[in-house]
């Protein structure tokens, strides 16, 4: 499972092409609940994405805690996750640092598919301001 976290990560961080993140994720009951709302399935997924990669750079997504509990055919994954960013509003002469510390809660269950681990849910529980942090509601 923390290869599957890692890996998450990993892509989000270098913006990879959503065609390498859509394996990793459910599709039909897939649900992301993040901080800008509700996103469902790979079309709401891919629409986020869109926006979050164009919004913010220089992220680094560091993986503070990780817990797994595994029952037949699923895992509870509870983490942390620190996040760090840059973003600029234009016409800003400046971009603005971004850090936080998220808790999450993930249901990773197998793809009938492929049998690989993909997300199903996925939970920002909270999200925890780094000291010096711009506010994620400005960004």
């Amino acid at each position: 499972m923390e290869r599957l976290v890692r890996a998450w990560y990993e892509k989000l961080d270098a913006h990879a092409p959503v065609d390498e993140l859509l394996p990793m994720l459910a599709d039909e009951e897939l649900e992301l609940d993040l901080p800008e709302g509700t996103v469902r399935g790979h079309a709401g997924f891919k629409a986020w994405y869109d926006g979050v990669t164009r919004k913010f750079f220089d992220e680094l997504h560091e993986l503070v805690e990780l817990r797994v509990q595994v029952a037949e055919a699923e895992a509870q994954v509870a983490l942390v996750v620190n996040w760090q960013a840059r973003v600029w509003t234009p016409p800003a002469a400046n971009s603005r640092w971004l850090g936080f510390d998220a808790a999450q809660r993930w249901l990773v269950r197998r793809s009938p598919e492929s049998g690989a681990p993909v997300i199903a849910r996925y939970v920002v529980d909270s999200i925890t301001p780094m000291p010096g942090s711009a506010s994620l509601g400005d960004a």
